[in-house]
């Protein structure tokens, strides 16, 4: 082998290595996304349970649970979105219950991101207002935006696992 060929066998090998090494480094930033987008999304459940628990129980404590609970739904979803970089699905090899379809469909998991943010600032905007009858259908609202996206976009095993 000529000394030309072993450079541009060797420089072809450095080119390989380094692309390999910067895929690799690129897996630890998306898997650190993945337990900040849980915690995230266990408060907006969490506050959306709340208000719906004050609901039930026919008196309305607007101040200290529906509105700032309101509050934490429209904030957290303002982000949803940002959420799910390319590579913090179940290709990082970590725990998450994020389907492969929302990159594979993403028009469509943006779609109804965004409408998950429209009611999450309809339904901040109803807590302000402190209307009870306006409060309970838009907090159904706001469960069926959560719903739409849950049946497309997160794994059935949440579900198993969360009534353990």
């Amino acid at each position: 082998m000529s000394v030309l060929s072993f450079r541009c066998v060797a420089a072809a090998a450095c080119v390989a290595l380094g692309v390999a090494i910067l895929k690799a480094a690129a897996g630890p930033a998306e898997v650190a996304q993945i337990k900040p987008r849980q915690d995230k999304f266990r408060d907006i459940g969490g506050a959306l349970k709340a208000i719906n628990d004050e609901l039930k129980k026919g008196r309305i404590d607007w101040d200290n649970t529906v509105v700032p609970n309101a509050q934490t739904i429209k904030d957290r979803s303002a982000y949803l979105l940002n959420w799910f970089p390319k590579g913090s699905g179940p290709e990082a090899g970590v725990k998450t219950y994020a389907l492969p379809s929302i990159w594979q469909k993403n028009e469509d998991f943006v779609k109804l991101g965004k409408a998950a943010q429209d009611e999450a600032a309809k339904l901040n905007q109803v807590a302000l207002s402190k209307n009870g009858n306006a409060l309970k259908t838009e907090v159904d609202a706001m469960g069926k935006a959560c719903k739409a996206c849950h049946d497309s976009y997160r794994s059935g095993d949440y579900e198993k696992e969360d009534e353990d």
